[in-house]
């Protein structure tokens, strides 16, 4: 034990795969009163859903104890921190632990949510349950799917902020296996509609495009644009610093949810006979398929706009406004409040759309080319993917970076 609390880092890294493997075994149990043959069959049609597994760490071929991931999670943190961005006073009065049970609150409603649309998908995989020669009834099975589900959403949320507070990577960690372990399928099969195998050529062009994302990616991660900062109240080089911006201010995220959030109406019509006959539910159709230059452009228009929402979600520029005031500091040549507020309005309109269309090119790129060769479509759902691996493995790699300098760190040699 003396030797795991002298090296810190590698008694994170224990625990970093303590929590990986429990939340992969939990993956692996399959829910009872569920025929798995039957529930894969059903969830393996929801095309969205699967993607969006890939993205927040979900298992959503086979309904099992984790199945929701840190679905739940993900979605209440972007809701929460939507709502702080609007620089409410009454969120502003909120204590760390009123805030933190207000998080959960919401992650609990989402997963109670999301439960009850898995079982409108699972209906008939749901089998008759015998406990102690008792037949149990199919709404009592209904329930205690439910119930499972959302246990096991938190469970891995308490999971996430242990490794958090003792592991590497924080919360995020836990949707590494499922990107990593979804990625090949998404290459094979992204759009459900274009199979592209994984042959040898395929396999070494799918080599070439990762290591050329990955160096275009890392290199637009560390563009940023710096705005010189004034803190009068800091002495000497202190007092003299900027502000950063960074191009892509929303990171992967427009990645994460563009093609569910592209392919969520399609879902919808689809489940509706009624809602497909007119001529509203064509255009949508036609707005949704990657097939088509229309469906194209829109896809290329929701990676701008996400861009735009995270971003402003992340950066938070009215509340960051108020805090430079607060604290006494300003920029150069712009005067504190209003005038402020509006200078920073404008870099962020400026590098959210930079960097929004430089996601979109990366992006449309395999959907263009997918026209003349279908298939290459589908490495737009493997690129996403990759992006957010980058991101996950980045934010760990410099947490390590700090752990080890903070273990060889020594005042006097």
């Amino acid at each position: 034990m003396k030797f795991l609390r002298k090296h810190l880092l590698l008694t994170r890294v224990l625990w970093t795969l303590a929590l990986l493997t429990i939340f992969l075994i939990g993956q692996s149990i399959i829910i009872p009163g569920i025929d798995p043959a039957v529930a894969k069959a059903a969830l393996k049609q929801q095309t969205y859903l699967q993607m969006m597994g890939v993205t927040i760490g979900s298992q959503l071929q086979v309904p099992t104890l984790f199945s929701l991931g840190l679905g739940p999670y993900m979605i209440g943190l972007i809701v929460w921190q939507a709502i702080i961005a609007l620089d409410l006073d009454w969120v502003n009065r909120l204590t760390v632990n009123q805030t933190g049970y207000i998080q959960k609150v919401i992650s609990l409603s989402l997963a109670f949510l999301q439960g009850i649309q898995m079982l409108g998908y699972l209906s008939p995989a749901l089998v008759p349950v015998v406990f102690m020669n008792m037949t149990i009834p199919t709404e009592w099975v209904q329930f205690g799917v439910l119930m499972i589900l959302i246990a096991g959403t938190m469970i891995t949320i308490f999971m996430g902020n242990l490794n958090a507070e003792k592991g590497l990577g924080g919360i995020s960690i836990l949707i590494l296996p499922g990107v990593l372990l979804g990625m090949p399928r998404m290459l094979q099969a992204g759009w459900q509609t274009l199979n592209y195998k994984l042959t040898v050529p395929h396999l070494i062009t799918a080599g070439i495009v990762s290591l050329v994302v990955i160096v275009i990616l890392v290199m637009l991660l560390q563009i940023e644009l710096r705005i010189p900062l004034q803190r009068p109240l800091m002495e000497g080089s202190g007092s003299a610093s900027y502000l950063p911006f960074k191009l892509l201010l929303a990171g992967a995220m427009p990645f994460m949810f563009s093609s569910t959030l592209f392919l969520v109406p399609r879902g919808l019509l689809a489940s509706n006979a009624a809602l497909r006959s007119n001529w509203f539910a064509q255009f949508i159709q036609s707005i949704t398929n990657q097939t088509t230059v229309a469906g194209i452009i829109n896809y290329g228009v929701i990676i701008l706009l996400l861009t735009y929402g995270f971003g402003f979600i992340t950066v938070q520029p009215l509340r960051l406004s108020k805090q430079m005031k607060e604290n006494n500091e300003y920029i150069l040549d712009v005067f504190p409040g209003h005038e402020t507020t509006s200078y920073l309005m404008r870099c962020f309109w400026l590098m959210a759309t930079l960097g929004g269309l430089c996601l979109a090119v990366i992006a449309l790129i395999p959907l263009l080319l997918g026209l003349k060769w279908p298939g290459i479509a589908n490495y737009t759902i493997y690129i996403g993917s990759l992006a957010i691996l980058i991101t996950l493995i980045q934010g760990m790699w410099e947490q390590i970076r700090a752990l080890y300098s903070k273990e060889h760190y020594r005042v006097f040699d």
